[in-house]
């Protein structure tokens, strides 16, 4: 087995009887209306995979894991002229993804339900589907040759790893996320001692999961894929030097598992795009001229910032009065249109304002309870969620050229909450689409519906908790807990306080912890706990890099 880096969370894996593409991410244009650009660039490679992928011979697939443009690549994938090749993807509910390459008139295509296996020569292609509400996303396995590849991407599986391993067996290759995918906290409005903790303590938080991945599925090496993006944008450019964010680079990670795993045999490997490596001997059989070191970082993105400036000259433009006035009403009627389909209303005790930097005195303010969009001159409420951007941004999600996800993860807007609590019915009203409004709202009934319980010990004390995170759905029988008294969830990490009857310490959601007294014991032997407890080991203190 042969896996070609690709950039980003891109791979191409060869074996004797099989080639998949895995989420190829190639085009100039980069992702999320070119906020983030290929780290290190890649562009290059776009010819290569189209003639990977149009070259008879072998029985050739192409993946693409979940939506986010920087795993499903439009642009490129449209380049591909010659495609009698299958398509695997995962089956969502929402068949939006399956129907786009229905379209696109490939050999055919397979939504994949979890845990299915696609038959190749010698091996198999599996597909483990994640879905929680509107978060949808997926990670592949290929076995071949003798060798076994698990990229699981950005797919928060991480409570499933120990059945997949139990099932599956001995792992070569693995690769995870190990760098931030989200906008808190960066477009938020933090003083910077603030916001420097809030990321240190979320970018160890990130680390903290790859190596327990790491320790769990223990292969023989693993690739740092789906690290950060480059933000080439003046606006945004800043974003590349700050001395702590949640964009790390692969040698933070590689220090901190050196410290936390210090026994582990896996070998730790960053490529380049266009690297090769021989799954079964764990050599690069090619290697590229060009690398990114911590030394030539910073010129390196400054020479790429100025090769891309075309890009944000092209975007920019002034608006006029009338187009700002038009905007400022779409806005309002999509604001409104989605308040109408959320059923959760109830559940937001604060207003949103919404604020066009080019209409700053013309602010809207959504009032969930009273389930109405008005607009006003100032902020007159002490708690509230604040949003400010400019009409020529927003504009592109009205347009449907972005969708309201994609338009965050832009990154091209400032946040601001008070008291600065995470509230996951307001945040789900800002990043879903309008279509997806009720099923967002159904996600988490859904998951408020899992009463099943189970017992995990802490300082030396038992405790019943509710097993699945009231979040997203995560089995908390495979977390852990941290200083003796959190319960960790593996999916993102959140921290329920098992002294404070189980409260979370990011919202006010809660497992309802209940102490559990000693059973009697019976014979000298006392009677086993209703459920596996998680482990009650607190993470070794992470390097400060």
């Amino acid at each position: 087995m042969r896996i070609t880096f690709l950039g980003h969370a891109g791979f191409a894996v060869e074996t004797a009887g099989a080639l998949v593409v895995m989420d190829p991410w190639l085009t100039p244009q980069g992702a999320f209306d070119s906020a983030w650009m290929q780290l290190p660039r890649n562009h290059h490679l776009a010819p290569r995979v189209k003639e990977l992928l149009e070259t008879p011979g072998k029985e050739r697939f192409l993946y693409i894991s979940h939506e986010h443009k920087d795993h499903f690549d439009p642009e490129f994938l449209a380049t591909i002229a010659k495609r009698d090749f299958t398509v695997l993807v995962p089956k969502f509910r929402r068949s939006e993804l399956r129907d786009i390459f229905e379209k696109y008139g490939c050999k055919r295509v397979i939504a994949c339900e979890d845990s299915r296996e696609i038959p190749i020569k010698g091996g198999y292609i599996k597909l483990f589907v994640s879905e929680q509400g509107t978060n949808r996303d997926s990670s592949v396995m290929v076995r071949g040759d003798g060798q076994c590849f698990l990229n699981i991407n950005d797919c928060k599986m991480h409570d499933r790893l120990v059945r997949v391993i139990a099932e599956e067996g001995p792992i070569d290759v693995f690769s995870a996320q190990f760098s931030g995918a989200i906008w808190h906290p960066t477009c938020y409005e933090y003083p910077k001692e603030t916001y420097s903790a809030i990321s240190l303590k979320k970018r160890d938080s990130k680390f903290e999961a790859v190596s327990r991945a790491l320790d769990v599925v223990r292969p023989r090496a693993y690739i740092a894929a789906a690290g950060p993006a480059a933000f080439l944008d003046p606006s945004l450019f800043s974003l590349n030097f700050e001395d702590v964010n949640i964009f790390p680079r692969a040698p933070a990670l590689f220090s901190y598992l050196e410290k936390r795993l210090p026994t582990l045999p896996t070998r730790y490997l960053e490529p380049m795009p266009g690297d090769v490596l021989d799954a079964g001997s764990l050599e690069f059989v090619s290697q590229v001229p060009e690398r990114v070191t911590t030394e030539n970082f910073k010129d390196y993105l400054q020479t790429y910032a100025k090769d891309m400036a075309y890009v944000f000259r092209e975007r920019r433009r002034n608006l006029m009065r009338e187009e700002v006035d038009d905007i400022h009403g779409r806005l309002r009627v999509e604001l409104q249109r989605k308040l109408d389909l959320l059923d959760l209303h109830d559940r937001v005790g604060m207003p949103l304002y919404v604020e066009l930097t080019e209409a700053p005195t013309r602010l809207l303010r959504v009032d969930f309870k009273g389930r109405r969009v008005d607009e006003v001159t100032e902020m007159r409420d002490k708690s509230r969620y604040a949003m400010k951007v400019s009409a020529s941004d927003i504009v592109r999600v009205l347009d449907r050229k972005l969708n309201w996800e994609d338009f965050l993860l832009s990154f091209r807007l400032r946040l601001s909450r008070n008291p600065d609590v995470y509230e996951p019915v307001l945040h789900g009203f800002l990043g879903v689409e309008v279509e997806d409004i009720r099923e967002f709202c159904d996600g988490i009934r859904a998951t408020e519906s899992q009463k099943e319980r189970t017992v995990v010990e802490a300082g030396g004390k038992r405790f019943s908790i509710q097993r699945f995170c009231p979040h997203q759905g995560a089995d908390l029988a495979e977390g852990w807990v941290e200083e003796g008294r959190y319960v960790v969830c593996p999916r993102h990490r959140w921290q329920f306080d098992l002294q404070n009857g189980g409260g979370c310490k990011t919202n006010n959601s809660t497992l309802c912890a209940e102490p559990v007294a000693d059973k009697p014991e019976r014979g000298g032997d006392k009677a086993p706990a209703d459920k596996l407890p998680a482990v009650d080991k607190a993470p070794v203190e992470p390097p400060r890099v």
